[in-house]
């Protein structure tokens, strides 16, 4: 009978492991789970940035020249009339009855052109004026860069409708001392424009006179 007890214990000792490894095979099957794996979402996913688009090649008319000929001009009537040299040749078109705009006849669009508006109505400052054109240029255009601010100028680059890089110089005029702005000047036009634009600007701010014939502010 003593052979008894060995073979009974190695019979114990295989049913225990068996039966471990049964219960063992049983927890890893139910912690597999079930059913078709699917992605999970970001919490916060990031939207696509779009690359910058190159601007729309320039017109290849020749560009404005500075010193170009300008001859006495009139516009507005009564105390809003205002008498300023204006480029000799250019056509004029009126956008409004205080608004007129120049340019050259048979240039291309988004070349260079020059706009004259009287704001005596709007009763703001000429640091008013600024300001709000800045807030509308930067609300309005794309890619819009303040090249330069000064106590009555503004110089800005930004991209047209059309896709152009154009670059810009404002004016803004009290031609009475009141302390209110009284005309708005502009002139739009290409990189390879800025030595004429800039140079067109200054003549024409610098011969302005009020109603009066008084010089500009």
């Amino acid at each position: 009978m003593e052979w008894r007890g060995p073979v009974a214990l190695v019979a114990l000792l295989a049913i225990g492991a068996g039966s471990g490894y049964a219960l063992s095979a049983q927890s890893r099957d139910g912690s597999i789970g079930s059913g078709v794996p699917t992605p999970v979402p970001a919490e916060a996913p990031e939207m696509p940035v779009e690359a910058p688009q190159p601007p729309v090649p320039d017109p290849t008319d020749p560009p404005l020249d500075p010193g170009i000929a300008l001859a006495p001009q009139k516009v507005g009537t009564g105390k809003f009339e205002i008498t300023f040299p204006a480029p000799v040749g250019w056509s004029t078109n009126a956008n409004a009855s205080n608004e007129w705009k120049w340019k050259k006849p048979g240039t291309s669009n988004n070349t260079y052109v020059m706009r004259i508006e009287q704001i005596n109505s709007q009763d703001i400052t000429i640091e008013d004026a600024i300001n709000i054109r800045i807030e509308r240029l930067r609300a309005e255009q794309d890619d819009v860069v303040i090249v330069d601010r000064g106590a009555e100028t503004l110089e800005y680059t930004y991209r047209s409708n059309e896709g152009n890089a154009r670059h810009s110089f404002m004016r803004w005029l009290d031609l009475d001392a009141s302390g209110q702005a009284d005309v708005e000047i502009v002139v739009h036009g290409r990189e390879a424009d800025v030595p004429g634009t800039r140079d067109l600007i200054r003549r024409v701010a610098e011969g302005m006179e009020g109603a009066g014939g008084g010089p500009v502010g």
